[in-house]
């Protein structure tokens, strides 16, 4: 239909312009016969060079007038003034059919970006469904998390020394942390250095496990608490298929754990992609800011909702 409607328009645009080369012609034609007519008529013959065509007009009009009229007692043909009067008149009316012609362009046109607002609304509706399925592919999560344990008896002004304990620490938080995840369904763990890796092949299990992981390294938070201990905790947390190979996330996870982001999960913009297919889900991604990660990169915050 749009290649019709183009095509018409295309259509109107040649008679339009074909319209106004008559105009054009017509009115240059006018006034060199007027002023040909008019000065032979003083005997000047300063538009003689017009001759050949106002002799072409005058035969022409002979067909369909050929009657001289009289002035003061003067007879002349007064067939090229009628030719320039008609003429005139065409003008005038042409004038007026490219005003309509103009409209019907106008028409055209708005129904031309009427179609193609559709097509676009089409190939984007095209685009979401066919981004949807690719996206709904990103079943597999990776998170990574890591302690960093700080005794808070030890300062510049009391001294002490500020890493004793603190590995033994970062483990026994380690132990707690696995032990109250370890038997949740689905998910495989693996302690690498000072960094547990948690791999979940069901994406539809993400709410539960970050609110897991939450309420988990809070109640260790609180414990260690209580002796004077502080624990900080940096969670990363990925996506992808099941033709990518977890090597390829996990230095991602790295990179978001090393901008030491404290007490959040943390994740890029294609986690929250495939997060929004989530219905009813218990957390918000917030845009954090832009780091670099391979590139500068928008990255992400999860927010538990109220």
């Amino acid at each position: 239909m749009i290649f019709l409607y183009k095509l018409l328009r295309k259509i109107l645009q040649v008679i339009i312009n074909l319209i106004f080369i008559v105009q054009i012609a017509l009115m240059i034609i006018v006034f060199l016969t007027a002023m040909y007519w008019f000065l032979n008529l003083l005997g000047f013959g300063v538009f003689d060079f017009v001759a050949p065509i106002a002799e072409a007009i005058v035969n022409f009009m002979h067909i369909f007038y050929d009657q001289e009229v009289a002035i003061g007692g003067v007879y002349f043909d007064g067939s090229l003034l009628l030719f320039d009067l008609i003429a005139i008149c065409v003008v005038y009316f042409a004038t007026k059919i490219k005003v309509n012609l103009f409209i019907y362009d106008d028409k055209i046109l708005t129904a031309i970006k009427i179609c193609e607002g559709r097509i676009e609304d089409e190939f984007n509706v095209g685009l979401q469904r066919d981004l949807k399925k690719h996206v709904s592919k990103w079943n597999n999560v990776g998170i990574l998390v890591q302690f960093s344990a700080k005794n808070m008896l030890v300062d510049s002004f009391w001294g002490g020394d500020a890493e004793a304990g603190v590995q033994e620490k970062e483990e026994e938080a380690f132990k707690s942390f696995y032990a109250s995840l370890k038997n949740i369904s689905g998910c495989k763990f693996a302690k690498t250095g000072n960094k547990m890796v948690i791999l979940c092949n069901d994406f539809n299990k993400i709410d539960n496990l970050l609110k897991y992981i939450d309420i988990s390294i809070n109640r260790i938070k609180v414990s260690m608490g209580k002796r004077r201990w502080r624990l900080n905790s940096y969670v990363a947390v990925d996506v992808y298929d099941d033709s990518t190979s977890f090597k390829k996330v996990y230095p991602i996870l790295e990179k978001l754990l090393s901008l030491r982001i404290n007490d959040e999960a943390i994740c890029l913009g294609n986690f929250c992609m495939r997060y929004d297919l989530i219905q009813d889900s218990l957390y918000v991604p917030m845009l954090k800011g832009s780091y670099i990660i391979e590139e500068e990169t928008d990255v992400w915050t999860l927010v538990k909702k109220n």
